[in-house]
């Protein structure tokens, strides 16, 4: 068990159980992400899935926009440029969705299941604020 599972016990400032913290800073993307994290202040677990939720899900979420904008600017190259940035960003689309689904049972679960590339860095950030 991790050092930020064990905090899944621990008392959390929200006021709400960690697991259900958590859970909520996946809820809306990575809107509820930072919400939860301006309402914790010392429960790592509880800021791991937050971070994780602003950094891996808000990534995922702007790469998707970028990939679907960029599509229609491709229409001026050709309509083989925007069909695979087309395609690209309904992919980049359905990974979000598994991801977010994913964190969030892990988050409810008492599990810190981390997002590849975005997991690491979040656990890093997970250190409970000094004010």
């Amino acid at each position: 068990m991790s050092e930020i599972e064990l905090d899944a016990r621990a008392a959390s400032s929200t006021g709400l159980e960690p697991q259900f913290a958590a859970a909520l800073a996946y809820l809306a993307g990575p809107f509820s992400g930072v919400i939860i994290l301006l309402a914790e202040r010392t429960n790592r677990y509880v800021r791991f899935h937050a971070w994780q939720s602003i950094i891996g899900l808000g990534g995922l979420g702007i790469l998707a926009v970028a990939l679907l904008l960029s599509a229609f600017l491709g229409l001026f190259v050709s309509p083989g440029m925007f069909r695979t940035l087309y395609v690209s960003a309904g992919v980049a689309a359905v990974v979000w969705v598994v991801a977010w689904g994913t964190c969030l049972v892990r988050a409810f679960g008492g599990s810190a299941w981390k997002l590849p590339l975005a997991g690491h860095y979040a656990e890093r950030r997970a250190r409970p604020s000094t004010s």
